[in-house]
């Protein structure tokens, strides 16, 4: 079980990660908060203040004033990463008529860190009976979650396990090009930029009957090796070393292992197997096929298609290390 220390310290990392990234994007000019942030604050904001807040801004686009409501305990919040005055007055004199009489205190809540002081409009302040103490900030919601009992501090634990990523992924700056600090492609392998030139070496002279038809056949084994993860990649060089052959492509047929060898040998679950097969039988490099172990039936996992095989035979035979090829993807050494 979660120990109360535990839960608060992830709370107290990411909102302090979350006051670094509003301070960020306010000096770039970026206030606008996504309606997926407004959501996480009200689902945080109900358990913390246990409340029943709804998102006003689900059945009409900007309401003026406020964005989250509690009709039953008349209160309201106004949801933003601007901290000045003006923001705070703007926010007071666009509240309705209609407002005014559902919601009887109206806060303003900072996602990030509030001013030390306001220069409030008085004839606002005193219609809503609104003082400073209505200003609250992301400081002011941790202070409230660390008395919190451990069942809602569960409850908020999972909210950020849940929700947290994609709520900083929302608040991101994005440059010029569609980058952003959070993206999917930062953590993308780099694609391989190596292919053979001619390939020679393995399909002979360029000046052959059947050379341009051989060399697109070997540019196909590489870029779909080009599209697997490198780790992945691997295990088409442990089929080589570990599983079954023959002396040629001709002779022998194709490489082939048992995954049950490859799951002892890796030291993976089943279902980790199975993941990389896929990812291997996807991308056309392998395929599942019965054979026969001492008389009995079984699933081999064979290397597919006839050049990527004629590639390993030719790299054992000349004492190549297809391991190396497979991690750097350098193809050149196929050309003269």
């Amino acid at each position: 079980m979660l120990t109360r220390g535990i839960i608060i310290g992830k709370v107290v990392d990411d909102l302090a990660s979350l006051k670094y990234q509003i301070e960020t994007r306010n000096k770039l000019g970026q206030f606008d908060l996504s309606k997926f942030c407004e959501d996480f604050i009200r689902e945080l904001m109900n358990t913390v203040y246990k409340l029943n807040l709804k998102n006003l801004n689900t059945t009409r686009s900007n309401v003026p004033g406020i964005d989250l409501g509690d009709e039953k305990n008349k209160i309201a919040f106004q949801v933003t990463s601007q901290k000045t005055s003006a923001k705070i007055n703007d926010t007071l004199s666009a509240i309705t008529q209609d407002q005014k009489s559902k919601y009887t205190i109206i806060n303003v809540i900072i996602i990030g860190e509030k001013q030390t002081s306001y220069t409030l409009n008085t004839a606002l302040t005193s219609e809503f009976n609104f003082t400073e103490t209505n200003i609250l900030d992301l400081d002011d919601i941790l202070r409230q979650i660390v008395v919190l009992d451990i069942q809602e501090l569960n409850i908020i634990y999972n909210l950020f396990l849940r929700e947290f990523r994609q709520v900083r992924i929302e608040l991101e700056p994005i440059d010029e090009n569609g980058n952003f600090e959070s993206s999917y492609f930062n953590y993308l392998e780099a694609k391989p930029t190596s292919p053979p030139k001619n390939g020679v070496k393995l399909i002979g002279p360029t000046d052959e009957k059947y050379y341009k038809e051989t060399f697109k056949e070997i540019m196909k084994v590489y870029d779909r090796l080009s599209n697997v993860p490198r780790v992945t990649r691997e295990i088409l060089a442990i089929i080589v070393d570990r599983g079954r052959s023959g002396d040629s492509y001709l002779d022998g047929g194709k490489f082939n292992i048992l995954p049950a060898t490859l799951e002892k040998l890796l030291g993976l679950s089943s279902n980790e197997i199975i993941i990389e097969i896929n990812i291997l039988e996807n991308a056309n490099l392998v395929y599942i096929d019965e054979d026969e172990i001492g008389g009995r039936s079984a699933h081999f996992l064979y290397i597919n298609g006839e050049w990527l095989n004629t590639l390993f035979y030719w790299m054992r035979d000349e004492g190549l290390s297809i391991r190396t090829l497979l991690n750097t993807m350098d193809f050149s050494i196929l050309d003269e």
